[in-house]
């Protein structure tokens, strides 16, 4: 659940990798805007953030859509700051349960969550896209992990906050609820 530094993600998040994100998101905008044929073999998504993920992960980005408040509003907030969040799976022999990598290249935050493929999916892309939205609100993870108080410290290889354990818990608390009611077919 730590959040990777800059430094540490530097080389998974180079120029070109970033510049792949964002142009795999425009390409896929203009696709969707483009000619009409292929409006029946393209899916247009319902969210305005920018996610771009193999399908299951699109799954689960959905389902994370439809069934928490949290995710929405984490969303929306991603689009109004331009970010990109690339979805992976992360290995399955990963020791953590899941990362973040950032880098911020032209004003644009573009991340990659890595997220095993067990326990809760939902509410570590929650958690770790909460990383990314403190991203784009300019928090200094370093300055603030050495601010007592400040809700942020150093783990393991990189930083966690206290707003992203938070989520993770208002996120359990929507999925337990969305559990309860009563499907609609």
């Amino acid at each position: 659940m730590a959040l990777r530094g800059r430094r540490s993600w530097g080389y998974l998040l180079g120029r070109s990798a970033v510049t792949a994100v964002v142009a795999a998101s425009s390409i896929e905008a203009m696709t969707a805007q483009g000619s009409p044929g292929a409006a029946g073999t393209l899916r247009i998504d319902p969210w305005p953030c920018r996610i771009v993920a193999a399908q299951t992960l699109r799954e689960t980005f959905e389902q994370a859509w439809d069934r928490s408040k949290t995710v929405r509003g984490q969303c929306e907030e991603l689009a109004a700051a331009r970010a990109v969040v690339a979805l992976e799976w992360a290995a399955a022999d990963s020791q953590s349960h899941a990362k973040t990598g950032m880098a911020v290249r032209g004003g644009v935050v573009a991340a990659t969550v890595r997220i095993p493929a067990v326990g809760e999916t939902i509410v570590l892309l929650a958690h770790e896209l909460q990383h990314v939205v403190e991203k784009t609100r300019g928090l200094d993870l370093d300055a603030e992990s050495k601010r007592q108080g400040s809700g942020v410290w150093k783990a393991a290889g990189g930083y966690e906050t206290q707003a992203a354990i938070d989520v993770t818990r208002q996120v359990s608390g929507e999925l337990r609820e969305a559990r309860q009611q009563p499907r609609r077919d």
